[in-house]
Parts: structure tokens; sequence; C-alpha cells
């Protein structure tokens, strides 16, 4: 029996749904990570096939299940190589001979937030979570990225670069090189830490995680609520990257003079007055047709619409 497939491949979860060919969902499961770049290879396959088999038994079906068009949304899918990786992650010794090779898209999880979160033809997302990213897509089909290469070469407007300023703040106030902040105290007690130099252990533990360092940027929002200037201005530095993607998504785009939604994913924008806030004030300077969008749907029912959209290719 012929079934549609989206994926969508976290960092930290993975969720299957399974629909109709008209687009109706039929069952849907949550496993674990299937981002090779985080759990490693084998284990991103293991996980995206305990999804998908554990779907495709909540179905009961009782005639064999193949899957004539399929997409795959993956965090991480950023690069050539990750195209190739995800290529061999997806059509697994198990899961391939239930897919369409045809009919299988394989892109970055962006892709699939962006069908979600909006229906108009012209449309960007930006994420402002523990990573950033900024993707877009106008009527003609044309898709431009910027950002999102990750924590060394660019994850700026993210919770990872909010919380790597601060960790620096805390450090440049104990050195008398920079001013005093509260985050000297608030992290510090976030973290159960006695002194600033207790940071140092805990920055260069091993193995290196940017989660953590991204999970300070709740703290710096609370403190920005406490009157820091250090932390408002590391809030709206990061929103101001945010800002400059958008604006050049935006631009390559055609999107001047043209009513377009973008749409907000990430916990960052829960920092409404000096992220949140700012970046809107700045976009709109530039784009007066823009509509701004919180993320509402879940981003693997992007991925069973682009499923969808590619039967009309067969």
């Amino acid at each position: 029996m012929e079934y549609i497939l989206g994926v969508d491949g976290g960092g930290s979860k993975t969720s299957v749904q399974i629909a109709e060919t008209s687009g109706k969902a039929v069952s849907q499961v949550v496993s674990g990570s299937s981002n090779y770049k985080s759990v490693g290879i084998n284990r991103a396959i293991e996980n995206l096939n305990t999804a998908v088999f554990d779907a495709i038994k909540k179905l009961r079906a009782s005639e064999a299940i193949y899957f004539i068009s399929s997409c795959f949304g993956f965090a991480g899918n950023d690069a050539g190589e990750d195209s190739k990786t995800y290529k061999e992650i997806v059509f697994n010794k198990k899961l391939r001979g239930y897919l369409n090779s045809k009919g299988t898209i394989i892109c970055n999880d962006t892709r699939i937030g962006l069908e979600s979160g909006s229906e108009n033809k012209n449309k960007i997302i930006v994420i402002a979570g523990t990573g950033s990213n900024c993707l877009g897509i106008n009527e003609d089909g044309k898709q431009i990225r910027a950002s999102g290469w990750d924590y060394i070469l660019a994850d700026e407007g993210s919770g990872y670069a909010v919380g790597l300023k601060a960790l620096k703040a805390i450090m440049k106030a104990y050195d008398s090189r920079g001013e005093k902040t509260l985050l000297s105290r608030t992290i510090l007690k976030e973290l159960n830490l006695k002194k600033a130099l207790d940071l140092v252990k805990w920055a260069y533990d091993r193995p290196f995680s940017k989660v953590k360092i991204g999970a300070l940027a709740k703290t710096v929002c609370k403190t920005t609520e406490m009157g820091d200037k250090v932390s408002i201005n590391i809030l709206a530095e990061e929103a101001e990257e945010a800002a400059i993607s958008v604006i050049t998504v935006a631009h390559k785009l055609g999107f001047e003079d043209k009513d377009f939604d973008l749409i907000f994913v990430g916990g960052l924008f829960k920092c409404e007055k000096y992220f949140k806030n700012i970046l809107i004030h700045r976009l709109r300077e530039k784009f007066p047709h823009i509509n701004f969008k919180p993320l509402i749907g879940n981003p693997v029912e992007g991925a069973i619409k682009l499923a969808v959209e590619r039967l009309k290719d067969f």
C-alpha cells in the first residue's frame, strides 16, 4: 500500500509522520536524534529506523508498506559532504526497500520548518535557538540561505553566540578589561559555581558542548530584565546579526516591495524586549510589507507537505 513519509531529523529528536497520499496523517512517532554530527552515523541510522518502523507498526496495515514519496529534513545538512552522508543514512539497508528513490527529498530541517510555518509563496524562516539559520524562498521557487554554518564558521544570532559572549564578558570583568556585569553573579549561580575562575574548568571540560553554552542565553535574557547593560548589549548585538541574515536573504529574493512572511523559531525570541522587538523594529524599517509569524505548526508537517508536492512530478 502506498503512503507518504515525512521526517524531521533534529539534533535532539527525530519526528516521523506517515500520511495517506492526500497528506492526511495516519501515524506519528518520535525517537532519538538522527543528526550524525551529534550522535554519529550508526546511531543516526538506528534512531531513524526505529522511528520509521515504529510508525509503520502503528498503522497495523495488512498489506506491504511502500513510500511513494518522502521528505527527510535533517539538522546539520549544510554542505555537499553532508548531503552524501545523509543519503547513505536514509538509504540504509533496512529502510531503502521501502523508499521510492525518485520520490525522496533530503534537505535541511529549516526547509521543512519554512514549509510548515507559512502558506505564502514568499517566505523566510529565521532560527535563533542553540544555533542559528536563515532560509527563504520566493514565488519563483528560488531559495536563498544565510548563516547557520555552525559554531565555528557562522552561528551569529544564536543562543550559543549569546552564551559565549556572556562567558567572555564575565572573564573581562574579572580581569578589569571590561565593565562589571550582573552576569558574574547570575550565571555562576545558574551553574552552581563559586567564582569566575571556576568557569575555566566548566568551559573546557570534554566533550565540548555548544548546547550547554547556548543554554546560558536564558540567564542572559533574565539579567537584561534586571537592567544589566552588558546583557542588554549582547542581546541587541545578536538581534542585529539575525536581522542582517534576514535582510541578506530578503534582498536576494527581491522582497523589498513584496508581501512576505517571516517565521520565528527558537528560544531567543522569548527575549522579547531586547531581542525579538529589536529585530522586528529593524526589519520593519526595511520591509514595509513583512508579516511576522511564530512557528505554530510541527516541522514534520512541512516534510509531508513537500512530499505531497513531489507526487505531482510523477
